[in-house]
């Protein structure tokens, strides 16, 4: 069922977050002191477990990179990020989407090939002591040209200490360059009745999300999603040879670091 893949192919998200703080006094009360210059960031990797590509049945185990952001501080006392409390951010959001081939899913044979695809954008999010709201907008480049993206609401359980529990719903949608790229079938394609997908809500569901802090330098984090393609994603000819339900885990470690300037 599942196949190890490199990573160029894998649909990867490295997130790097940079909360926009009120002011730097504000950023001073998070830490209990002014924050001296420097960054502090999180790198580390994962196994994702995840659909071979949108509406496939098939899963691929592939690595992914984790990458955050959490504070930058420069000598002038300029802040972005820190703030313990949460509230109002806003983030780049990057997205590799790997290609889909028909020479890996025979069911495939006679549509075009997609090739890798990268999007570039924002998330904006709000968070508050038991809640998070979310959403982000990309820009593919290579394999689509679109534009997608996703939203969601989280509750927030913290059980025991250095342990944080998230659940909620999930939206997904795109444009309709996106949605011609993966789900429309041009006239004539052998053994696929013609389609043309417009773009609108792409899926719904819900996500969870893990994350135990051992320490000041280490953390395990586990992911896991479950969506069902609606609207012309859902009806399309490409993922009546696949599923409409899509699954996802994901378990990783991160390193936790700092530097000061």
């Amino acid at each position: 069922m599942t196949a190890i893949r490199s990573f160029s192919a894998v649909a990867f998200a490295a997130a790097v977050t940079v909360a926009v703080p009120a002011t730097t006094a504000q950023a001073a009360d998070d830490y209990g002191a002014s924050a001296p210059p420097g960054i502090e960031f999180e790198l580390g990797a994962a196994a994702n477990v995840a659909p071979r590509y949108e509406g496939a049945s098939e899963m691929l185990v592939t690595p992914v990179p984790l990458i955050k952001i959490n504070r930058l501080t420069l000598p002038n006392g300029f802040q972005i990020g820190g703030r313990d409390r949460g509230g109002l951010s806003v983030s780049p959001s990057f997205n590799v989407r790997g290609a889909r081939k028909s020479a890996d899913t025979p069911a495939l044979t006679g549509l075009s090939d997609v090739d890798l695809a990268i999007e570039f954008g924002a998330e904006i999010s709000y968070e508050a002591e038991y809640f998070r709201l979310h959403a982000n907008l990309r820009r593919g480049f290579g394999g689509h040209e679109g534009w997608a993206g996703e939203a969601g609401a989280d509750l927030i359980v913290r059980p025991m200490e250095g342990l944080r529990v998230s659940a909620g719903p999930r939206i997904s949608y795109a444009d309709n360059r996106y949605m011609d790229t993966y789900f429309s079938v041009p006239a004539g394609t052998a053994g696929f009745a013609a389609f043309n997908a417009d773009g609108g809500i792409k899926s719904y569901g819900v996500g969870v999300g893990l994350r135990q802090d051992f320490d000041n330098s280490w953390a395990i984090i586990g992911e896991a999603g479950y969506d069902r393609l609606t609207g012309d994603a859902g009806s399309s000819p490409v993922t009546a040879v696949g599923s409409r339900d899509q699954f996802s885990v994901r378990l990783g470690v991160v390193r936790k670091f700092r530097f000061d300037f």
